[in-house]
């Protein structure tokens, strides 16, 4: 839990989460910790607002996680505090994607930026010769760092 920006954040107990109108809670399973969630908890993201919306608050936006039925997906969107490195967490029906079977959640949180490559390397049918525009690769939306 972080208690201000730029804190450093600690495990401690927190209430879990309630589900309100179009939304629904998730058990997290894994999350991968980030450039951006590092920036959002130090105040210094332009985006912190939308994830650190109050104090206490659990970082980190986005992860891999089961619906109450049991799907693994993965999600986005969380409602502050209850940020992904929680336990529990809340988001908007529809801000999830089902996992393929058999994808251990971990291994799952790093596949982003692997499926990207893959996509463009196989799915967009590019041959030797042709050129790629890979833009805002810097990290942290495009963040200089």
């Amino acid at each position: 839990m972080l208690h201000e920006a730029g804190g450093i954040p600690r495990y401690e107990d927190f209430p879990d989460p309630v589900a309100g109108d179009g939304e629904v809670i998730i058990d997290v399973r894994a999350v991968a910790v980030e450039n951006v969630d590092k920036a959002i908890a130090a105040g210094t993201h332009y985006a912190g607002a939308t994830y650190i919306a109050q104090f206490p608050a659990i970082p980190a936006f986005d992860g891999i996680g089961a619906l109450p039925d049991g799907t693994l997906v993965g999600f986005g969107g969380v409602r502050p505090p209850y940020g992904a490195l929680a336990e529990k967490t809340v988001v908007p029906h529809g801000s999830y994607m089902p996992i393929p079977d058999g994808i251990d959640p971990a291994v799952m949180t790093v596949m982003a930026s692997a499926v990207t490559a893959m996509a463009m390397k196989v799915a967009a049918g590019f041959v030797p010769g042709e050129t790629v525009l890979v833009h805002g690769a810097t990290g942290v939306a495009g963040r200089p760092r």
